[in-house]
């Protein structure tokens, strides 16, 4: 038979009144942002030696990432400037060489973190209309009539739309046709039917 614990081995979830407490030192908005993800000791550790506006700016660029790894906190920790950090009141850096390339390299991913941020939500409707675009072309392209009018009324642009239907019916692989479910499908299952 087993004896009950003492009451100091009993694992207690860290909550106060207004719900689930973060760790100490690090500004409310940064824990907010890391709400979802599990943050290693290094992390904080690493956060905690930030003033609270670094904080906040290190916690959108892991969340962006989606990385909350100690080693990335440790290196936005590196690339922090001296005047941006809680630990040290004298300002010193270690290394400067290497803190400016970091801060260069954490620059060039807030950067494309934007860029995807500008261009995901037009990104869908952008596909959308090149792929019926695409079909369209096609089906023109197939069109006897159509070609015709076309090599007769600008043979450059029938080169061209000719050139474009053909890569785009290639799969990478070399020479090989792209497999269309539906109409190599529907024309066999047609075939077998009579």
């Amino acid at each position: 038979m087993t004896t009950a614990r003492p009451a100091r081995f009993v694992a207690r979830a860290v909550e106060s009144s207004t719900g689930p407490a973060g760790p100490a030192g690090i500004c409310p908005e940064a824990l907010a942002l890391l709400a979802g993800y599990r943050l290693p000791d290094r992390t904080v550790a690493a956060l905690r030696r930030m003033v609270t506006l670094r904080q906040l700016a290190a916690a959108l660029v892991m969340v962006g990432e989606d990385n909350c790894s100690g080693d990335l906190a440790r290196a936005l920790l590196a690339a922090t400037r001296a005047s941006q950090r809680a630990d040290d009141p004298r300002g010193r850096q270690s290394d400067r060489h290497r803190a400016r390339l970091l801060s260069r390299m954490e620059k060039g991913l807030t950067h494309m973190q934007e860029t995807v941020r500008f261009l995901t939500p037009s990104y869908h409707d952008d596909l959308c209309c090149l792929a019926l675009a695409a079909s369209f072309v096609r089906g023109w392209m197939r069109d006897d009539v159509v070609t015709a009018w076309l090599q007769s009324h600008t043979p450059g642009a029938a080169t061209t739309l000719g050139r474009l239907v053909s890569a785009s019916e290639t799969a990478t692989a070399p020479k090989r046709r792209m497999k269309l479910p539906y109409a190599p499908a529907t024309q066999t299952a047609y075939r077998k039917r009579r």
